[in-house]
């Protein structure tokens, strides 16, 4: 498991343009304060990082719409033009703002996403529709 400071310390190790990424999923869930740790980090991508990730040689699967997939060890996934929406920049990385967060978990709508759904409708003052 991430917690905090693990996770910033693996975001910093990864050779990666935050320029040009996100951090999304349970990894931005920490870094708000809203989960204590999360198993892995999710980050969305412009597709010219992906285009360098692919180059660089590093795992890559392709998802159903064409979009890739790269895994960068230990623990870091990077998904091209994924999860992105409003960003915001926490401890010097860039977060996909706590309403984009929830409309992604929904999307998902997972089992494993329940408590996520919920935390961010109570930090969002939302009721579940």
């Amino acid at each position: 498991m991430l917690d905090r400071k693990s996770l910033l310390a693996e975001l910093a190790a990864q050779p990666l343009d935050f320029s040009r990424c996100w951090l999304t999923a349970g990894g931005a869930l920490v870094l708000w304060g809203l989960r204590q740790a999360t198993h892995d980090i999710d980050l969305g991508c412009e597709t010219s990082l992906a285009d360098e990730l692919e180059h660089a040689g590093f795992p890559e699967a392709q998802k159903p719409d064409g979009s890739r997939k790269f895994h960068l060890p230990p623990n870091t996934d990077v998904f091209e033009n994924w999860g992105r929406g409003t960003v915001d920049v926490i401890d010097g990385i860039p977060v996909v703002s706590l309403a984009d967060l929830l409309a992604l978990k929904r999307q998902l709508n997972r089992e494993k996403d329940q408590a996520d759904i919920a935390a961010l409708e109570k930090a969002l003052g939302k009721n579940r529709t």
